[in-house]
């Protein structure tokens, strides 16, 4: 499509492949983590935690 709005699909797709990339904030990855947490301990099925630290 010629013309400004041509132009428009291709930013588009650069700008969401740009945020792909992007990495995952730590702060977020924690709330995830700790929402994790709470459903386990609602269901009553609290499970030891897979984390990078404890080496599992």
């Amino acid at each position: 499509m010629p013309g400004p709005f041509g132009e428009i699909p291709k930013k588009l797709k650069e700008y969401y492949d740009s945020l792909q990339e992007e990495a995952v904030p730590d702060r977020f990855l924690d709330l995830l983590e700790q929402l994790d947490q709470a459903e386990r301990l609602h269901t009553g099925k609290m499970q030891p935690l897979m984390t990078e630290d404890s080496g599992s």
